[in-house]
């Protein structure tokens, strides 16, 4: 009689282990290739599935109210400024230097919103400062600019006939051979009008290996295919989804934006990289890795000077006038502190 007790309370453990696991399958939402969140209706078709707005009904009341300007001088007595402390020393990037960090950002807002697409997953600021910036050639730097030179290079017939040696570069992209290709694709992008910046990364990368490229060009390198890659016509078809999908929502998106909660999502799901936020100065707050980032647009450089909190950043060279700062660990407690 044990035994059959023994079998029976096991039958019943494994039948409530089937049901937990049917619950959880339930829950999981499906995606669609770029990781959108679909259903079946009722006639089995696919369609997107909305989100539950991110804020209840008091939350949106508010930020309505700032919205439409009528804030009271109560409310705004509990918003003081923001008072920066002096940035890190070199701007608080560990390899990139303080000046390229703008475009070190817009590199890394490509990769993270086309990272389904590009088959590169979730890039890191770290692990891309790591890359560009770095003294050893990282595996990401070669996964990035091989799946980049797939996106924007075909290896066709008439281009085997035009430039045999970058096409058969491009069809053996290999740890061996992607450094070649790249030299070539830069020419190829430039169009003609290459700078002198350009042309020496080109002159690098044909007589050394990547990572003797000096942050600068290989920061510019990558900025230059990010920028293609971005106006790619099969990345642009990937935004045009997501609007469709965005249409499927009926609650406002810009109180969500305001309150910070669409930061949360998934790159992969925002039509453009949310910032945490922005202030009566002119800066821009971004929230990426555990990492502070302020960027501000300068209109001179009396206005820097003026500003303390601006110094450790200069005008970066994709970004002209813009300045960016890093604040992290130690740096990102201050900044909470103030």
């Amino acid at each position: 009689d044990g035994g059959e007790e023994d079998g029976d309370e096991e039958e019943e453990e494994d039948e409530d282990e089937d049901e937990e696991a049917a619950g959880k399958e339930e829950e999981e939402e499906d995606e669609d290739e770029d990781g959108l969140p679909i259903v079946r209706n009722e006639d089995g078709e696919v369609e997107y599935a909305p989100q539950p707005a991110p804020y209840d009904s008091a939350e949106l009341a508010e930020v309505q109210s700032l919205l439409r300007g009528e804030d009271t001088a109560d409310d705004a007595s509990r918003w003081k400024p923001l008072a920066l402390p002096p940035p890190p020393q070199g701007g608080g990037a560990r390899r990139v230097p303080a000046p390229l960090l703008g475009d070190l950002l817009y590199v890394a807002g490509v990769l993270r919103a086309f990272g389904r697409q590009l088959g590169l997953g979730e890039v890191r600021v770290d692990a891309l400062d790591a890359a560009l910036g770095g003294g050893a050639t990282t595996a990401l730097a070669m996964r990035l600019h091989v799946s980049l030179l797939r996106l924007l290079f075909e290896p066709s017939a008439a281009l085997a006939r035009s430039h045999p040696a970058f096409c058969h570069a491009l069809r053996n992209l290999s740890a061996l051979t992607w450094a070649e290709a790249l030299a070539e694709a830069l020419l190829r992008l430039a169009d003609g009008q290459a700078t002198a910046e350009l042309a020496l990364a080109v002159r690098g990368l044909r007589s050394g290996e990547y990572h003797t490229l000096p942050p600068e060009r290989r920061v510019l390198a990558a900025r230059l295919l990010a920028e293609r890659a971005a106006e790619h016509p099969s990345l642009r078809a990937s935004l045009e989804r997501r609007a469709e999908w965005y249409e499927a929502h009926d609650w406002a998106w810009e109180p969500a934006m305001l309150l910070g909660r669409l930061q949360c999502w998934p790159p992969h799901r925002l039509l453009r990289w949310e910032p945490l936020g922005r202030d009566r100065h002119g800066r821009v707050y971004w929230l990426l890795d555990g990492s502070l980032w302020v960027q501000r647009r300068d209109a001179s450089a009396t206005d820097e000077a003026a500003d303390p909190s601006l110094s450790g950043g200069r005008p970066g060279a994709g970004v002209p006038g813009v300045a960016t700062v890093r604040y992290g660990g130690a740096d990102l407690q201050a900044v909470a502190a103030a």
